[in-house]
């Protein structure tokens, strides 16, 4: 994993529709239509099942986009009471996700989420938290095509 394997930028917001339309409004950026999902997750509290809204900004391969990520209280995409948006993470591709979230962990970079599959084993993403930084997520690649073509399709 390297920085060129940076494809987003990932904000947490308290109103995602608004925000979307902030950034449309002001910045002429085009969303996808928003998603919705229920996702098993491994946090360092333990494992829970919250619900996940969020978006991607419209924008085609090797070209960094921005995620927008309803806060949810009581998960990690929440930046706390009265906040009204806040950094969360920096998202890389990462081939292979087991191995390269094992590289980090070792390098002091825990596994603080994870998507878990009926296994236990994390998929789709992780979060790490650096000592020095924002948290990274790192993404399977396997989910690279689909997710360009749900965030480029007309009408969101």
């Amino acid at each position: 994993m390297t920085f060129t394997d940076l494809y987003h930028v990932g904000v947490v917001v308290a109103d995602l529709d608004a925000a979307a339309a902030e950034f449309e409004q002001l910045l002429g950026m085009r969303w996808a239509r928003p998603r919705q999902q229920t996702l098993r997750i491994r946090t360092e509290g333990g494992t829970i099942t919250p619900r996940f809204r969020y978006t991607y900004s419209q924008g085609t391969t090797g070209q960094p986009l921005i995620e927008l990520i309803e806060a949810t209280e009581g998960t990690p995409w929440w930046p706390g009471a009265g906040v009204t948006s806040a950094l969360h993470h920096i998202g890389f591709w990462a081939d292979p996700l087991a191995g390269t979230a094992a590289r980090l962990s070792a390098a002091g970079a825990p596994v603080e989420t994870a998507v878990l599959d009926r296994s236990g084993s994390p998929k789709v993403f992780t979060y790490h938290q650096l000592v020095h930084g924002p948290r990274v997520e790192l993404v399977d690649p396997a989910q690279q095509e689909a997710m360009y073509a749900w965030i480029n399709k007309e009408g969101g």
